[in-house]
């Protein structure tokens, strides 16, 4: 059980959490309240969503910055506003609240922190509207476009942030499951930030990441004790195993400058049901594809290592410094003898 309570700790070195963050925390409810103190600004509820919603953050490398996503669900109609007329009221509200201000994205108005005299973090904050805001069931509409977008696409568009949270923290019932589904996907996002650059769109989104996993993923331990059907899990055949399944769904695109090119369309699972790797070219999925390979490979190369200390070297040099190697005399053990060859699935 060496390997795996390595991982574990990695999974703590790496999780983001947005509660813990003090710091983060005050400085979302400092924006919410100072919205909700402005008179000319309809009444909003507020949602999380994303990885801050779902609890699979991981925590910025040092060169990069990362985000909250936080929805703010107005009390109106959006057939009595056009789509960036709320967008255009946060933005003024905020626009010189920090020393970077705010700006007005396609999906959302951003709002940008300094740490360290750099950028540190922002805030994404997602305008939503009711179909009818007498019904707050009914169909609800997120506020695209900004002041240079073409005409199609500045529009309210059918979304449903709270469903896709569900339907992705839904996926396994069972507590210990889902942890491991929640480990296995900050170790690909933690993975993606390292090997990926984060500028454009050559990364892979983080939501496709967790929809890949949606998709894919399967737990993975063997039963200890099947009168109390103890269970120890097995996070790197789990990884392996998902990893697998992502490299099988890359399906052939196209044939371009002597080169193969490949992709996966993934759509969300609910509306609008658009495709999360709409943004990244077949040149960049081709090379999505690449570096998947790669990963099978070197994860495939830590399995069939014996010694538990040249595994935990080998993932540290996948998954960087947060992967931590143990002193020596605590890794004796193969690893044979640490989890059997045919390790469970978990029914699924």
């Amino acid at each position: 059980m060496i390997l795996q309570k390595q991982f574990e700790k990695f999974n703590r070195n790496i999780k983001m959490d947005y509660d813990e963050n003090s710091e983060l925390a005050s400085k979302r409810d400092i924006l919410i309240n100072k919205l909700k103190s402005d008179e000319d600004l309809p009444s909003f509820t507020v949602i999380n969503q994303g990885s801050y919603a779902m609890y699979t953050g991981v925590k910025p490398l040092d060169n990069k910055d990362y985000d909250i996503d936080v929805g703010l669900r107005f009390n109106v109609n959006k057939d009595d506003y056009k789509p960036l007329d709320l967008k255009e009221k946060v933005y003024e509200i905020l626009k010189d609240h920090t020393d970077y201000g705010a700006e007005i994205k396609q999906p959302c108005v951003t709002v940008t922190y300094k740490k360290d005299g750099n950028i540190g973090y922002h805030v994404d904050l997602v305008i939503y509207a009711y179909e009818n805001k007498s019904d707050k069931n009914s169909q609800m509409y997120l506020a695209r476009g900004k002041s240079g977008s073409k005409p199609e696409n500045k529009k309210w568009e059918e979304a449903d942030p709270m469903g896709l949270k569900d339907k992705i923290m839904g996926r396994f019932d069972d507590e210990d499951e889902r942890a491991q589904y929640r480990r296995i996907i900050r170790y690909l996002k933690r993975w993606k930030n390292k090997v990926f650059k984060s500028n454009g769109n050559s990364e892979p989104p983080g939501i496709g990441i967790t929809l890949l996993a949606y998709e894919k993923f399967e737990p993975k331990y063997k039963i200890t004790d099947y009168v109390t059907l103890s269970r120890e899990y097995n996070d790197l055949d789990a990884l392996i195993y998902l990893v697998q399944q992502i490299k099988s769904m890359f399906l052939y695109q196209t044939y371009k400058n002597n080169r193969i090119l490949y992709r996966i369309k993934l759509n969300l699972p609910v509306t609008p049901k658009t495709d999360v790797f709409f943004k990244m070219t077949d040149i960049q999925m081709t090379d999505f594809k690449d570096k998947i390979e790669e990963l099978l490979n070197n994860l495939n190369e830590v399995k069939n290592e014996a010694e538990v200390l040249e595994q935990c070297k080998k993932l540290k040099d996948i998954f960087g410094d947060d992967f931590e190697v143990p002193e020596k005399k605590t890794t004796a053990k193969k690893q044979s003898y640490m989890f059997a060859p045919n390790s469970s699935s978990g029914g699924r």
